[in-house]
């Protein structure tokens, strides 16, 4: 037995560090997705976090901005050390469900839950990116094993972790909000029910704790309402509780999606239903309702009663795939400490070798299950933008932006920043297109370009026009210099002549931009409105994710494709909207109107 125990320890070692290991590379390795530079641009660069100017955004990730935020004062820009906590919570992921599982003295079985829980690669890739979900469930898998060490042993030391885990997996991400308050309300109830056993003064200390830990909620709801009412919460919709929740979390989960698997999964509750009340026949009501067994479900079932209160009454879209992550462990241990149960279900747990066989099939250095989509490698960047004239206009698929600009910022061959326009539509206007595969259509005629780089793991594409337009200026304007703390500050405003009308046009924008402070909103913008003042074009950078916010003193190129004008487009403004009202000195602007041919 010793020897056995002894041999289970070192392939625990072993496992873990490989893990680890792979973890580590993939963090140091694996370009950032667009979800972690925008969480970079507007988070940890500029430190404003919540409430003041901060952007309401569901990608806030409140615990994950601030440890970010704080890496980035201390050692600078660097995507490695931002994704440190996160593989510091595979750790606790790893030993907190290492322990759990061994709890469970089911045998093999529990051995195969634990593999399984640290083999699912869609979750596993969270613990190499700077966002909360890898903080999130590392800490929910941790709160989960101070829950059942504390229903064993009620030591008041087991309840202060599992406040502070679930706590802290609330701060990495609001998802686990329905989650803590359904365990403290069931951690109240169960510590009512032993009160004479607990005694007076740790029934008091016990209260008092969980005062402290829904007071310091209320912040948390008030900011996860604040997102609601500002349209922050948009991910997911409110098509179903299968077609948002279910069908996306299978095909991240099993690579598969289709309807038929929530029949499957609808059978696989019913045998656990039947199993957990055959477990309720045999025990004692007060031992049934703190078995492992009991709160998986419950937890399960009371998640999925919560969301489905949320969107029925509330109107708060169904979670799609990460914002429902937490319910993929629950379901492996519930199914396995449920079917371990029976001689005959258990062998259906054979399945969850599908986990570490896919794992393996899936390991790799370049790209991730969720969105491989999201993420612009360095060497197709430094391959589209080669021999790339000043004066050519880029335009970018709108989830390639901030890490076009984050690239452009970092090329130090690049003093004066290509600023780039989004265009989501092949319109052949610009020198070269950034642009996906699957995004071309067969009526886009892209005869006109070569393909000057391509990334099969990403789709993305870069298109170059075999043959530079000719240009013909129509229109040169050299403006005077300017001192201002101003928030608009304008380059022209006119109407729309007709010679500009019914042609390819570019506008380029220059200027010698020089500030006194750091840059956080700091936007060029190019606007048409109609002969009723109605806007109808709004296309905006801002400049600090280009030059970043600590420079100074720097020179702005933009060369806009604007495509062409619409009829009812009737006059063009172009300005800078300082909306901090930085102090700034803009020297020699200069705007050109050019037609392309």
């Amino acid at each position: 037995m010793i020897q056995k125990n002894s041999h289970i320890q070192i392939t625990t070692w072993i496992l873990f560090l490989g893990l680890l290991i792979y973890a580590i590379l993939r963090a140091w390795i694996v370009e950032p997705i667009h979800d972690e530079v925008a969480t970079y641009f507007h988070y940890i660069e500029t430190g404003e976090i919540k409430g003041g100017r901060s952007l309401m955004d569901a990608n806030n990730h409140l615990l994950n901005s601030w440890l970010g935020n704080l890496s980035y004062r201390w050692f600078g820009t660097h995507f490695f050390l931002f994704r440190v906590p996160a593989i510091a919570c595979f750790c606790l992921y790893f030993w907190s469900s290492r322990k759990l599982t061994r709890n469970l003295n089911i045998g093999l079985w529990g051995e195969l839950c634990f593999v399984a829980l640290n083999t699912i690669p869609w979750i596993f890739d969270y613990f190499s990116y700077t966002r909360g979900y890898g903080l999130g469930i590392g800490f929910f898998m941790a709160g989960l094993l101070q829950l059942s060490l504390w229903l064993k042993e009620k030591h008041t030391g087991h309840l202060i972790l599992l406040l502070l885990f679930f706590y802290l997996a609330i701060l990495s991400n609001l998802t686990y909000l329905i989650t803590s308050l359904i365990v403290v309300t069931y951690v109240i109830f169960i510590t009512l029910l032993h009160s004479k056993k607990i005694g007076i003064k740790a029934l008091v200390f016990h209260t008092f704790l969980i005062i402290v830990f829904c007071y310091a909620l209320i912040p948390l709801v008030e900011f996860s309402f604040a997102l609601k009412e500002a349209g922050a919460l948009y991910y997911g919709s409110l098509d179903g509780l299968w077609w948002v929740t279910g069908k996306t979390l299978s095909r991240y989960i099993l690579f598969y999606d289709a309807n038929w698997l929530r029949i499957a999964y609808l059978l696989i509750g019913l045998v656990g239903a039947i199993l957990l009340f055959i477990q309720w026949e045999k025990e004692s009501w007060l031992q049934f309702i703190t078995s492992t067994s009991f709160w998986l479900c419950m937890l399960i079932g009371g998640n999925i009663l919560a969301i489905l209160f949320l969107a029925k009454v509330m109107k708060v879209n169904y979670p799609e795939d990460r914002a429902a992550m937490y319910l993929i462990p629950l379901c492996i241990l519930a199914l396995t400490v449920l079917f371990a149960q029976n001689r005959i279900s258990r062998y259906v747990l054979l399945v969850l070798l599908f986990f570490p066989i896919s794992f393996i099939a899936k390991l790799n250095l370049n790209t991730s299950v969720f969105s491989p989509d999201d993420r612009m490698s360095e060497a197709f960047y430094q391959s589209a933008i080669k021999d790339l004239k000043p004066n050519e206009t880029v335009s970018i698929y709108p989830i390639q932006q901030l890490t076009y600009a984050y690239f452009e910022r970092t090329n130090p061959n690049h003093q004066a920043k290509h600023i780039g326009t989004l265009q989501k539509d092949f319109l052949p206007t610009s020198d070269l297109i950034l642009t996906k595969t699957t995004w071309l259509f067969p009526k886009d005629d892209i005869s006109m370009y070569n393909v000057v780089a391509e990334d099969p793991a990403s789709s993305y594409i870069a298109l170059r026009r075999k043959k530079p337009f000719t240009q013909i200026h129509l229109f040169d304007s050299i403006g005077k210099t300017k001192q201002s703390d101003e928030e608009y500050i304008l380059f022209y405003d006119g109407l729309i002549r007709p010679e500009w009308r019914n042609k390819f046009i570019q506008i380029d924008l220059k200027g010698d931009l020089k500030t006194d402070t750091e840059l956080n909103d700091f936007n060029i913008v190019v606007a048409t409105n109609d002969s009723a003042e109605k806007n109808l074009r709004y296309d905006y950078q801002n400049l600090r994710w280009y030059y970043g916010e600590n420079i100074k003193q720097f020179k702005m190129n933009y060369p806009y494709t604007a495509k062409h004008f619409l009829n009812e487009e009737s006059r063009l403004i172009i300005y800078i909207w300082n909306p901090e009202r930085k102090h700034f000195k803009l020297t020699n602007p200069t705007i050109q109107i050019i037609e392309l041919k």
